[in-house]
């Protein structure tokens, strides 16, 4: 197959498996491989990267985990849609695993959408403006409703992330927004939650309108804070849930 020849020949290591998905990372991010591309099968590739077949299958198996490539029927496999929300699993996984992580996904939220409303204040146009304060209304309208909030808000988020005209910070945003999903969920259903996320939602329009960068980026930042505090807030509640109920359990003999 002619995406072999793009492939460096592998000395047997500990870390062969791991030396052999970075082959396959490499030719993905170069192009010889693309979404939906059917991958060589292992023979193939054992043969060309001089390793065995365990090591092929277990680098396979480590790109699996990562959403990068999936077998289907017949035993071959694919290179993935390389969706952000599929590349994303492992991240949201990590994420429920450490509570620290939130503080850390805080601050990468303020310099990215805060950096993206900062740039887009002075370009919004007023049809844009038109279409977020019909969201902010129909948000007031949907305070009860935590499913089509969550709905209206990615939608509201999604918006403001492509004023700014930058598609790589707009992938980027739109990635982090994806974190911590599970725990935003629990959050929405707080009462009150959702009443301050549409006022906030209403201050960030309004400094738009305004087209100045600093107002709407202080409205972002005060928002992402609100969220930070509730998605905070909410896993320390699942946690305290999750303790109860194994509390609860009875002892196994």
């Amino acid at each position: 197959m002619q995406e072999l020849g793009q492939i460096t020949p592998l000395e047997r290591a500990p870390a062969a498996a791991e030396r052999v998905a970075n082959q396959l990372l490499e030719l993905i991010r170069s192009g010889n491989l693309k979404a939906g591309d059917v991958l060589p099968s292992e023979n193939d590739l054992a043969r060309a990267l001089q390793v065995s077949r365990p090591v092929v299958r277990e680098a396979l198996r480590g790109l699996s985990i990562m959403g990068v490539v999936e077998s289907r029927q017949g035993g071959r496999c694919y290179v993935t849609s390389l969706e952000v929300s599929r590349l994303l699993a492992p991240l949201q996984f990590v994420m429920a695993l450490d509570e620290s992580n939130v503080n850390a996904l805080y601050q990468s939220r303020l310099i990215i959408e805060v950096g993206l409303v900062r740039l887009g204040a002075p370009l919004v146009d007023d049809a844009t403006l038109d279409r977020l304060r019909e969201m902010v209304t129909a948000g007031y309208g949907l305070t009860k409703d935590p499913v089509g909030f969550r709905v209206l808000d990615l939608e509201f988020h999604a918006s403001i992330m492509k004023i700014a005209g930058n598609p790589f910070m707009e992938v980027v945003a739109r990635s982090l927004y994806e974190l911590g999903m599970e725990y935003r969920r629990v959050a929405s259903e707080t009462p009150g939650v959702l009443d301050r996320s549409a006022a906030e939602h209403e201050a960030i329009v309004e400094a738009l309108a305004t087209r100045d960068a600093e107002a709407a980026a202080a409205a972002m930042q005060a928002h992402l804070s609100s969220i930070n505090r509730t998605t905070y807030d909410a896993m320390q509640r699942v946690g305290a849930e999750k303790t109860r109920k194994r509390e609860k359990a009875p002892a196994a003999f």
